[in-house]
């Protein structure tokens, strides 16, 4: 019967050596056998390990003089040294090829996807990395040279060496204070909103964004819907407004300046989705404007669906937000 064949495994090759004897007894030979390396990233944590072939007579089978495997070889061959000069080259090699360098670099690289991400400061050139400077955050760590003023005399001024770096190191949920040139425009107290007995608030804008506020801010304020929309009607609604004890909320497209001067309003919001262009905003403020109304404020709204919703206060009128 040919002998049967199986495939061990282990660190080194003695250890399977070792763990073949105690399974199969000095009867079974390594027939070959093979370092593998295997995981790891350009180099790091990569793990190593003996793949060999045993090969174990038949019980079947007579006897035969075969080369036993002995517990302590004096000196390694065949497959030991095999082994062992693999090993020996690849340490030459991790020495002379910049395989070291690349690993150096590997972790250089993780730091600065770091310092890209903002957690943790940027990496200085040259010099090996220091340890934590005095008048740094804890755990701020500064690598390379740095050249640090002296002070002015006793007692005189010192410059601040890290300047550049507490800029970048804001702590969480703060926010860095804007330069001059940054700061907010002006923001203009929003009036009340008009709620006399017979008070005619008038909204104007786009015909969706108006009938989007138009029931919220009637609800907001006490407002009674009316659909008038030219001088008679207003009239009329006004007068049942007052015999009633309320005030009354109108609507009209900013295109319509008939409307708009017809109902003589008491008071006139601009409705301005704060998601489009400010040239819109801009455009639809100037037309109402032009019709001779005075302009209370802006109702603005979308303001939980844009990035910038602060852009409605270079109009430089009071703004609500709905």
């Amino acid at each position: 019967m040919p002998p049967i064949r199986s495939q061990r495994s282990g660190a080194t090759l003695d250890e399977v050596r070792a763990a073949v004897l105690a399974e199969f007894g000095p009867g079974a030979r390594i027939v070959s056998a093979e370092r593998v390396t295997s995981g790891g990233v350009a180099g790091l944590f990569r793990k190593a390990h003996v793949e060999a072939v045993v090969e174990v007579p038949d019980p079947l089978d007579p006897p035969t003089a075969r080369v036993a495997i002995a517990s302590s070889p004096a000196k390694r061959v065949g497959i030991a040294a095999l082994l062992a000069d693999a090993e020996a080259a690849e340490a030459r090699i991790a020495e002379s090829d910049g395989t070291a360098t690349t690993r150096a670099d590997a972790f250089a690289s993780v730091l600065d996807g770091f310092a890209a991400d903002g957690l943790a400061p940027p990496r200085r050139a040259g010099g090996p990395p220091a340890a934590a400077e005095p008048g740094l955050p804890d755990g701020v760590v500064v690598t390379g040279p740095v050249d640090v003023p002296a002070a002015a005399g006793p007692g005189g001024p010192t410059s601040d060496p890290w300047a550049d770096l507490r800029a970048e190191l804001v702590a969480p949920g703060t926010t860095p204070a804007l330069p001059a040139a940054a700061a907010r425009p002006s923001r203009p107290t929003p009036p009340a909103v008009r709620s006399a007995d017979g008070d005619l608030v008038l909204l104007v804008g786009r015909p969706t964004d108006v009938d989007a506020a138009a029931g919220v801010f009637a609800n907001r304020h006490g407002l009674r819907a009316t659909s008038a929309s030219d001088r008679r009607s207003g009239i009329l609604a006004r007068a049942d407004a007052v015999r009633d004890g309320v005030a009354l909320l109108a609507v009209a497209a900013w295109t319509d300046a008939a409307t708009t001067t017809s109902l003589a309003p008491d008071q006139v919001w601009v409705v301005l989705d704060v998601g489009r262009k400010h040239d819109d905003a801009v455009a639809m403020t100037a037309a109402v404007a032009e019709a001779g109304v005075p302009i209370a404020g802006v109702l603005a709204i979308g303001a939980e669906e844009t990035a910038s919703p602060d852009t409605v206060h270079l109009l430089g009128l009071p703004v609500r937000t709905l």
